[in-house]
C-alpha cells in the first residue's frame, strides 16, 4: 500500500506539473495516469489494495474538496452567477434528467428503471473537473463563476435523485415514503451545516483554538458534519458541507483565508487521487464492452441533451451569445458522478440485477468522453470564441512617489498595463495627472485588492519607502500570484547585511540590486537621475552600455517581442543585442552620445 500511495502523489504531482507546461486541463492526464495503471497494465487495482476502506476514503475526500469548492465559491460567488444558474439546477436539471433517460433507453436499449438510475447519476458535472478546467482556461466574471456554482451546488442534488430513484424504483418504496426521504435529507443537511457552521466559526472567532489549529479542526469539523449527516439520512453529508463552506465564506467573525489557502492545497491532492483512482477502478471488460452504441449515448449527451439544457436555462439571462455557446459545450462528469455510479451498481448486484455493469459502462463513457472533450477543446472552443481569459500582463504597483510614478510611466509605455496603489492620496495626483490608472486604498482592506485587480494581475511591485509595509503587503500578494510573481524593493538593512539571508518567504523578490533601497532610489531621482531606455547592438552592446554607466541601476529589459522583464538583484545580466535596457542613470558620460529614446518622467505637478 505504501508504494500505491506514493505511486499516486508522485503521478499526481507529475500530471499537474505536465498540464501546466502544456496548458491543458490536468484531468485529463489524472484519468490517463489512471488508465494506463489499472485496467491497461495491471499495475494498481484500488479494490485489492485499499479494501473496504475504499469508498469511505473517497467519500470523506470528495467531501473535503466540495467544501472547499463550496468556500471558494461562497454566497457572492452565487450571487455573481445570478438566476442563471438556478435556472440550471432546475429547467436545466430536468431537461438533462428526460433527455438522458430517453438516451439511455432507446440507445443502450436498458430498461426504464436502469435508464432513470442513469439520468440521476448523470444530472451531475462537478467542482472536482470544472474548477481546474476554468482556472487553467482564465475564464473570470459572470461565466466562470455560473460554472464553478453549477458544478458546486448540482451534486448533492444528484445524489439525492439517484437515491430517490433507486428507492423508488428497485426497492419499491412508496411516494409517501419518498417525500419523508426527500425531506429528512435537506432538513438534516442543511440543519447539520449550518450548525457545523456555527460552532466553527465561534471556536475560531472567539480565539478558543490557537491558529495552528484552525485549518485542522476545519477539517475535522467538515468530515464530522458530512458522516453526522450521512448517518441521519442518506446522501445528506453532501448538502452538509456545501452549506457549511457556503455560509464560512460568508460570515465576518472568523478569519477563513489560512483555511482556504491550506484547503487548495488539500484539494489538488485529493482530485489527483481520485482521478487516478476512478481511471485505475475500471474493469478490463467494461473497457472491452464499450461500443458504438456508448459512442452514440455520449454524442446525444454532449451534442442534443446539455445544449437544450443550457437553451431553455438561459432565455432572458442576459449572458451573450458565446458565453451561452461555451455554457453548452461544457459539462463535464467528475468523481462525484463515478463514486456514486459505483455503489449503485454494487447494490444492483446484490439485489440481482442482470444489468449492473451497464450502469459502470454508461457512467464511465460519459465521464472520459466529457474530460476529454473539455480538456482537450474546451482551450481551443474559447480562443475562438474570444472569451479565453488572456495571458496577465498587468503590473500592480505599490507607492505613488516621484520615482514610482516615473518607473511605472515607463514600464507603461514599453507596453506594461500599469495600475498604481497607495492609501495617500496627495501621493496618487501625481500618478493621475500622469495618466496612469491608479487605486486608493488600504492593503488591509480586501475590496482594495478585488478593485486593483491583483487576483488577475501578471505581478505585484511594493515600492513604498516603508519597509515593513512592503513585506507585509507581499506576503499578501503572493498568497494570490505566487511567490514567484511577487517583487520589493530591496529594504534598508544593515551595511554589508545581506537582507534575502533571512528565512525564505520573510521577503519578496529582491528588484533591481540588494543595496538599492527605496531611500536611495528616492534621492538619486531627486538628485537629477533619470529614466533612460537604451537598445543593445551589435556595436553597442552590455559590456559598452556598462562602461558608460557604471553606476546605473538597471530596472528591466524590453525584447524584441517587447516582452518585459524585471531585473531583480539575483538577475544575470547577460543581455544580448536586440534587447532594451531600461535604467535609472545620471548624466552620461560622453554628451555626444545619446540614447535613442528618453523616456518623459519630468512631469511634475504645477
Amino acid at each position: 500500500m505504501t508504494w500505491v500511495i506514493v505511486g499516486i502523489l508522485v503521478g499526481g504531482v507529475f500530471a499537474h506539473w505536465t498540464a501546466w507546461r502544456l496548458r491543458i486541463p490536468v484531468i485529463v492526464f489524472l484519468l490517463a495516469g489512471g488508465l494506463v495503471a489499472g485496467p491497461i497494465t495491471g499495475t494498481l487495482d484500488p479494490d485489492g489494495t485499499f479494501g473496504t476502506s475504499l469508498f469511505p476514503l473517497v467519500s470523506i475526500a470528495v467531501a473535503i474538496v466540495l467544501f472547499e469548492g463550496a468556500l471558494g465559491l461562497g454566497w457572492k460567488g452565487v450571487q455573481e452567477a445570478g438566476r442563471t444558474v438556478w435556472m440550471l439546477l432546475t429547467v436545466g436539471a430536468a431537461v438533462t434528467l428526460v433527455g438522458t433517460a430517453v438516451a439511455a433507453r432507446y440507445v443502450l436499449k436498458t430498461n426504464w428503471d436502469l435508464a432513470i438510475l442513469i439520468s440521476c447519476v448523470l444530472v451531475v458535472t462537478g467542482p472536482t473537473v470544472v474548477g481546474p478546467l476554468v482556472a487553467s482556461l482564465g475564464l473570470r466574471g459572470r461565466l466562470g463563476s455560473i460554472l464553478i456554482a453549477e458544478g458546486t451546488l448540482i451534486d448533492p442534488i444528484g445524489a439525492i435523485l439517484t437515491v430517490l430513484a433507486f428507492r423508488a424504483l428497485f426497492e419499491a418504496q412508496t411516494s409517501a415514503e419518498l417525500f419523508r426521504i426527500l425531506g429528512s435529507t435537506i432538513v438534516v443537511g442543511m440543519a447539520i451545516g449550518i450548525a457545523a457552521a456555527i460552532i466553527l466559526t465561534v471556536i475560531l472567532g472567539r480565539y478558543i483554538l490557537p491558529d495552528e489549529l484552525h485549518t485542522v479542526a476545519t477539517l475535522a469539523m467538515v468530515v464530522t458534519a458530512f458522516a453526522a449527516a450521512n448517518h441521519f439520512a442518506d446522501e445528506a453529508g453532501l448538502i452538509s458541507v456545501t452549506v457549511m463552506g457556503v455560509i464560512m465564506a460568508r460570515q465576518q467573525m472568523a478569519p477563513v483565508q489560512r483555511i482556504l489557502e491550506f484547503n487548495h492545497a488539500l484539494r489538488i491532492l485529493l482530485i489527483s487521487g481520485l482521478f487516478i483512482l476512478l481511471g485505475a477502478r475500471i474493469e478490463p471488460q467494461t473497457l472491452r464492452s464499450l461500443e458504438w452504441r456508448n459512442v452514440v449515448f455520449l454524442a446525444a449527451m454532449v451534442v442534443v441533451i446539455r445544449p437544450l439544457a443550457v437553451a431553455l436555462s438561459t432565455v432572458r439571462s442576459g449572458l451573450g451569445k458565446r458565453d451561452r455557446l461555451f455554457l453548452a459545450a461544457t459539462a463535464p462528469r467528475g468523481i462525484v458522478a463515478a463514486a456514486i455510479a459505483s455503489v449503485f451498481a454494487l447494490k444492483l448486484a446484490d439485489n440481482g440485477h442482470q444489468n449492473s455493469q451497464l450502469l459502470v459502462s454508461a457512467v464511465f463513457t460519459v465521464i472520459a468522453g466529457t474530460v476529454v472533450l473539455s480538456g482537450f477543446g474546451g482551450r481551443p472552443l474559447a480562443k475562438k470564441l474570444g472569451i479565453l481569459g488572456g495571458e496577465r500582463k498587468t503590473m500592480v504597483l505599490l507607492g505613488a512617489s516621484p520615482f514610482v510614478v516615473a518607473f511605472a510611466d515607463s514600464l507603461q509605455q514599453h507596453g506594461a498595463p500599469v495600475r498604481v496603489m497607495d492609501l495617500d492620496r496627495d501621493a496618487l495626483r501625481l500618478a493621475r495627472m500622469t495618466g496612469l490608472p491608479i487605486q486608493h486604498g488600504s492593503i488591509l482592506d480586501a475590496s482594495t485588492w478585488d478593485s486593483v485587480g491583483v487576483h488577475d494581475a501578471a505581478c505585484f511591485l511594493a515600492l513604498t519607502g516603508n519597509d515593513e509595509l512592503n513585506t507585509l503587503a507581499a506576503r499578501e500578494a503572493a498568497a494570490v500570484l505566487g511567490r514567484r510573481h511577487v517583487f520589493q524593493v530591496a529594504p534598508a538593512r544593515k551595511e554589508h547585511e545581506r537582507w534575502w539571508s533571512l528565512p525564505i518567504g520573510t521577503f519578496a523578490r529582491p528588484l533591481f540590486a540588494t543595496g538599492v533601497t527605496a531611500t536611495v532610489l528616492r534621492q538619486r531621482f531627486a538628485d537629477g537621475w533619470q529614466i533612460r531606455s537604451t537598445p543593445l547592438t551589435e556595436q553597442f552592446g552590455f559590456d559598452d552600455y556598462r562602461a558608460e554607466h557604471p553606476k546605473a541601476v538597471l530596472m528591466f529589459t524590453v525584447d524584441a517581442k517587447r516582452r518585459i522583464e524585471l531585473l531583480t538583484a539575483d538577475t544575470k545580466t547577460a543581455l544580448r543585442p536586440g534587447t532594451t535596457v531600461v535604467a535609472l542613470t545620471s548624466q552620461l558620460t560622453d554628451p555626444r552620445r545619446r540614447p535613442p529614446r528618453v523616456t518623459p518622467i519630468d512631469r511634475q505637478l504645477p
